[in-house]
């Protein structure tokens, strides 16, 4: 008779330990399965056998889990979490590390409850921290490597084998665009599908299943899916060394199946607020139904929604519960939002029970008038902002600053802000890129590489099918996520990146909590901190934001008091007060005028020439815009900019 043992044969033995533990845990005997389980273990090593140490590991932490046994759920389902990052180590294909984690949530979700069960709240913050944001954090780490050292030829070639595509794709839009008009927001509207959501043709898909390929040759090349550097998630110490202020408090969400976890960590002390019966299906259906779809399928009613939506939100989210009994004495919060949390606005959640505003009769109590907002996808990629070099950027030369502006020649307010902006710093010519001869591509590239702040006031989309084509939108083709995330995008003497377009913050985060987005794309190219946008934003709000935002940073706001302070200056904004600005009043007069002489020449022209679409276009732009003061002088409202939908998508990420 054959007798397994541990020393003759260790596999046949822990196979058979794993089945007596089976059948154990099947008659309730909850001790000796465990037991079974540990011994299982002994010889299925997190770091030589992760798929049967996260088999059995998983199993052991759901019998100890139902037994209410927490040690020993936490023991178990530590090791499977060992064994799925070991799994992820060892593949080099990138989207194989996303379903190796996404396969393996429900181990995360368990070891977060467990933890909190146990009291132990830290081991249950790292284990969130471990969860999210993952491959964010492996681009992050690999293009901070990329900064310092030279592209290798292979991965040079396939770079320029992306951008030759990207390019592709730019003259196929070209040759198929048609006439249209364009509402004065930041980004394209038009009856048919949005570009926005999906490939606009079959050629252009298929050039991005191309570049979908490529990308994935160049993510195998990548240093950490490579193996030669390894990037492991901070412990809870190293998360705490973030917060630098007794008045700061990191704001960390997490969503399990049953309900919604907030922790809250200050300096010396890590609480937590739980929302009962707010888990995966009940809060992210909630926002999904009632946010996202809406934003995507009915502009109109998402728009006339945002404030019935935000109050509801705030309830569920307990947030008087929250203020009392947690952030008493902090000022500021660093949110790391979970899934569909990443698009909501917190600067603009009611405080229920506040008083109404004197002035209009809406809510003045928002939770960003208590606390300065900044959100981070992870502690993990905070900590990559912080690690860059240190440089107080208020000391730098005006000609560090640089902006590009109104790429396409169809955003008027959008050439205001920049002139406000290039005034209030004295950046010269050279370094703004203006309309459509100026802002190109190449040039943009130059600049972003030239300057330490860079202000983009134009068009971008977000691609909801496929973020890594969302784009920035200049006067000869597009720069896309996917490209900013690659090493050929090194950006390590960029501290600011204001994206003043719309949809730049706007992401659907995957399973994994990986929110991919313009704003995060720049972070991973070398950016500190990014000023960006939740959904489309109006031309001359975001004109005006814009420049109180820079006013305020020049009078010496940080990043986060210059957000909040531009926020309720745009709301706060009186109709009598912006008409009789001078700036807006001498730009409405030089509009008027570029308004008839465009009309004067468009007159001239054959019909449907090229010059009379020219001189047409011009005229709708100058129109559209003194159309947009004419309506807001009629008005009623006293202040125009007061709704949320106007100063709450202007949000703040990295660092203070």
């Amino acid at each position: 008779m054959l007798v397994y043992t541990q020393q003759s044969f260790p596999e046949q033995w822990a196979l058979a330990q794993s089945i007596l533990g089976n059948t154990y845990s099947q008659l309730n005997h909850i001790n000796e399965a465990i037991a079974c389980y540990r011994s299982a273990l002994k010889i299925y090593l997190s770091t030589t056998n992760p798929l049967n140490c996260l088999r059995i590991g998983r199993k052991f932490g759901k019998v100890a889990f139902l037994a209410k046994g927490w040690d020993e759920a936490i023991e178990g389902y530590n090791l499977a979490i060992e064994a799925v990052e070991t799994s992820r180590r060892w593949v080099t294909s990138d989207f194989r590390r996303q379903e190796i984690l996404a396969e393996s949530l429900d181990v995360y979700d368990n070891m977060v409850q467990a933890c909190i069960n146990a009291g132990q709240l830290e081991k249950a913050l790292e284990t969130v921290e471990r969860s999210r944001a993952k491959r964010l954090v492996d681009l992050m780490a690999s293009n901070d490597l990329y900064q310092s050292e030279e592209i290798a030829p292979n991965v040079k070639a396939l770079l320029q084998k992306f951008d030759d595509l990207q390019q592709r794709i730019d003259q196929e839009r070209i040759q198929n665009k048609s006439s249209h008009n364009r509402e004065l927001i930041r980004m394209d509207s038009h009856p048919r599908n949005r570009a926005a959501f999906q490939a606009e043709n079959d050629a252009i898909a298929s050039l991005e299943a191309e570049k979908l390929h490529v990308w994935e040759q160049l993510r195998r090349l990548d240093p950490v899916l490579a193996g030669e550097i390894k990037v492991d998630a901070p412990n809870f110490a190293q998360i705490q060394q973030l917060i630098d202020e007794p008045t700061t408090a990191i704001l960390s969400f997490y969503t399990t199946t049953n309900d919604l976890h907030l922790f809250i960590l200050r300096q010396n002390q890590l609480t937590l607020h739980t929302c009962p019966g707010q888990g995966i299906n009940t809060l992210q259906g909630f926002i999904s139904q009632n946010w996202l779809q809406p934003y995507i399928e009915d502009k109109f009613n998402w728009t006339s929604n945002i404030n019935t939506f935000l109050n509801e939100l705030s309830q569920r989210l307990q947030l008087t519960e929250l203020i009392t009994n947690h952030l008493k004495g902090i000022d500021e919060l660093i949110i790391i939002p979970h899934l569909l949390l990443h698009q909501i606005p917190f600067a603009a959640l009611p405080i229920p029970n506040s008083s109404p505003d004197s002035k209009n009769g809406a809510s003045r109590d928002y939770f960003g008038d208590k606390f300065l907002i900044r959100y981070t996808p992870s502690c993990q990629i905070l900590t990559f902002c912080h690690q860059r070099r240190d440089q107080d950027v208020e000391t730098l030369p005006a000609t560090q600053y640089g902006t590009v502006e109104d790429a396409t020649d169809d955003l008027p307010f959008a050439s205001f802000e920049g002139e406000q902006i290039a005034n209030l710093h004295n950046i010269p010519d050279n370094l703004r890129l203006k309309g459509k001869t100026q802002a190109t591509v190449k040039n943009y590239r130059q600049l972003v590489n030239q300057v330490q702040v860079i202000h983009s006031s134009h068009h971008a989309e977000f691609r909801l099918d496929n973020p890594l084509e969302s784009v920035l939108k200049l006067a000869d083709g597009h720069i896309t996520l996917g490209q900013l995330m690659t090493p050929g995008w090194r950006l390590p003497d960029l501290f600011d990146v204001f994206l003043s377009c719309c949809e730049t913050g706007l992401g659907l985060p995957e399973i994994t909590d990986d929110i991919l987005t313009l704003s995060t794309g720049f972070l991973c190219a070398g950016a500190r901190s990014v000023v960006s946008t939740l959904w489309s934003v109006a031309d001359l709000a975001t004109a005006l934001f814009s420049i109180f935002y820079y006013q305020q940073r020049q009078h010496g706001k940080n990043r986060p008091e210059a957000l909040r302070y531009a926020q309720i200056q745009l709301r706060e904004l009186q109709k009598d007060e912006l008409l009789n600005r001078e700036d807006i009043k001498e730009f409405c007069q030089q509009a008027e005028l570029k308004r008839k002489e465009a009309r004067c020449k468009r007159n001239q022209c054959q019909p449907d020439s090229t010059d009379y679409l020219k001189w047409e276009s011009d005229y709708n732009k100058y129109h559209t815009m003194i159309q947009q003061i004419q309506t807001i002088k009629k008005s009623p409202d006293e202040y125009p900019f007061s709704q949320p939908r106007f100063w709450a998508a202007f949000t703040c990420q990295g660092l203070r």
